[in-house]
């Protein structure tokens, strides 16, 4: 599962790189907001990946996870406006979904599993 999130990571971590250059270099209305969630989309796909190399630290697996949250539920809002707007945009849809994996992937691999003993 750390390998598919590894890949997930390295997606999204260029998927929101690519996002930024295309705010700023287009610069359509409110390109100032789009690029700063672009920037947190790509900061949270290297923190994970930070966090996957240097073997979990405790306090940084709080940010992660919190990070993890935050993109799965901005996937979740892009894809359910993508579905309805008037235009689709398929880099929208794909981002979306792939926000939404990482996320659930990021909280499976980081969160403690439970001990499963049967009284």
């Amino acid at each position: 599962m750390k390998l598919l999130l590894t890949f997930m990571c390295l997606f999204v971590l260029a998927a929101g790189t690519w996002l930024g250059v295309m705010e700023y270099i287009l610069k359509h209305d409110g390109y100032a907001g789009r690029s700063a969630i672009a920037a947190c989309i790509t900061i949270q796909g290297l923190a994970t990946l930070l966090f996957l190399l240097w073997h979990g630290r405790t306090v940084f697996r709080s940010v992660v996870l919190t990070g993890a949250i935050a993109v799965a539920l901005l996937g979740a809002s892009a894809v359910m406006r993508i579905s309805r707007a008037p235009h689709f945009e398929g880099f929208v849809l794909l981002i979306g979904l792939a926000l939404i994996l990482q996320g659930a992937l990021t909280m499976a691999v980081l969160l403690p599993k439970r001990s499963r003993k049967v009284a």
